[in-house]
């Protein structure tokens, strides 16, 4: 059997010179060339920049040295490329500086590539920006790879990279994961780079990671991306980088606890179902305890309160904007959704904003007491179904008629407008938001694919701390063949 050709091993080929950076460079190129036409996962390449900054990186002493890493186009800022965050208002805006996650994955030997496809400011769980049109699944082209890291997602599900730079604030690594059939990791709220500004990331929801193919790329990415940063509100103790570079299959018996209930009520497709107990009787041939049990809260008042959350950092967001721009933003220079999220969030109270984040601590305590008192880990679905057709409705008619005129309705009228406007994405993945609300950490891992040939994740939570477990666990379900990638790495 041929070793799978992951970051790891491409970093490995050029440590012993048997293939160069700029050799791998053409190589990618060439790639691009023949996949990302049809599949729209890359909405920018600076060749003639890589090849200088090939010259300048590769400095020998980084895990991915002269590896190709290509950027999200959403919380990834390297100097000279774009910076739209997937919005027609910034169409032009190119990053004047790198950021903190930039500079650390280049400290870890990887050269900045280009960007791939986000929706606007990362809203959805589909990749589909007016700017730069939809990506598409390598799986099958008709669906959609997921969002907000589509364009990671089929950019490493293609073999056009190995691995990718996303970002999850809702489970936008993990539902892409899911629906392209790799590895997606959400880690501890502070355990990666944020800034400069912006430290709080959607109040500790959003962090910076990648989607790989190898559940050693991901540990040992892992270990070159975290930090502890002194201006950051949230702070995750780092693990240990050896450990993480000599990483075993867990062989402790765990305790874990699994359901198929949506946290918030609805619906869960039989495949999705069949993926959770594909990964019980594997568990339990393994010797491993796991227990069926009840979805531990009531997650449906949570949503909303991620749903105020998104609309109060909206308005602050566009408010930043303004003040840049020199001028007002107007309706047609965003996507609708992002307008109703602004308009929603200039009538929200601070005392409501406040609360929401209190009843997210308040999830966390549940958790603590209800699951991880108990139980190790926490088996769910990654989403609740299979990737939605790029033809698929993901908004009501009638709601998008309410959404045109969302200036003129009451704020009580407003957050049932923006509940209905989520719905439906609620609906395919209603399991991964949560994760960001409570700070844990996640992964999703790629084992079944349906009769109709679109892959599903089952999402592995645990307690604040535990992806050193996290992963072990997933080396287990690895190094006994039981996931299914994409083609091009079988």
């Amino acid at each position: 059997m041929s070793e799978l050709k992951d970051a790891t091993y491409w970093a490995e080929k050029i440590r012993m010179k048997e293939i160069s950076s700029k050799e791998l460079f053409f190589d990618t190129l060439k790639r691009i060339e023949e996949k990302n036409p049809s599949l729209n996962a890359l909405i920018e390449v600076r060749a003639d920049l890589t090849e200088k900054w090939i010259e300048e990186h590769v400095q020998g002493d980084g895990l991915f040295d002269g590896v190709l890493f290509p950027l999200k186009m959403l919380g990834q800022d390297k100097a000279g490329l774009g910076a739209t965050m997937g919005s027609k208002l910034f169409e032009k805006n190119v990053a004047q500086s790198d950021d903190y996650y930039v500079k650390q994955a280049e400290k870890a030997g990887f050269i900045p590539f280009g960007k791939t496809n986000a929706p606007e400011f990362g809203f959805k769980n589909t990749t589909d920006p007016q700017l730069y049109g939809p990506t598409k699944n390598v799986w099958n082209h008709a669906y959609y790879p997921g969002g907000s890291s589509g364009g990671a997602a089929s950019a490493v599900a293609s073999g056009m990279f190995p691995i990718a730079g996303g970002g999850d604030g809702g489970g936008s690594i993990r539902i892409p994961a899911s629906w392209s059939g790799l590895i997606g990791l959400k880690p501890t709220r502070g355990r990666t780079p944020k800034g400069p500004g912006g430290y709080r990331g959607w109040q500790g929801a959003s962090v910076e990671f990648a989607l790989t193919v190898s559940v050693r790329d991901t540990a040992r990415f892992l270990a070159e991306m975290q930090v502890i940063q002194e201006p950051a509100p949230y702070q995750a103790p780092l693990l240990d980088r050896q450990a993480l570079l000599n990483l075993q299959a867990r062989t402790l018996p765990s305790k874990i606890a699994f359901t198929t209930q949506s946290p918030v009520g609805t619906p869960v497709s039989e495949e999705a179902k069949k993926a959770v107990l594909k990964a019980v009787k594997f568990l339990e041939a393994q010797g491993h305890i796991v227990e069926e049990v009840d979805y531990p809260l009531n997650a449906r008042p949570l949503i909303e309160t991620y749903y105020q959350m998104n609309a109060g950092e909206t308005l602050a967001m566009i408010e930043f904007f303004e003040s840049k721009l020199k001028r007002k933003v107007k309706k047609n220079d965003i996507e609708l959704m992002t307008w109703c999220l602004l308009e929603y969030g200039k009538n929200i109270k601070a005392t409501e904003y406040i609360k929401s984040l209190n009843d997210w601590d308040w999830a966390t305590e549940q958790f603590e007491q209800k699951i991880f008192s108990h139980y190790d880990f926490f088996l769910t679905p990654t989403t609740a179904k299979t990737a939605p057709k790029i033809t698929h409705e993901m908004f009501p008619e009638k709601t998008i008629q309410q959404m045109e005129h969302m200036n003129e309705f009451s704020v009580t009228e407003q957050k049932q407008i923006v509940s209905d406007m989520f719905e439906e994405s609620l609906v395919f993945s209603p399991f991964p938001f949560m994760v960001n609300l409570t700070g844990q950490t996640a992964i999703s891992l790629p084992i079944y694919v349906t009769d109709e040939g679109l892959p599903l994740g089952v999402q592995f939570m645990g307690r604040k701390g535990s992806e050193m477990e996290l992963l072990e666990l997933s080396k287990l379900f690895e190094e006994a063949g039981q996931f299914e990638l994409p083609e091009y790495y079988r």
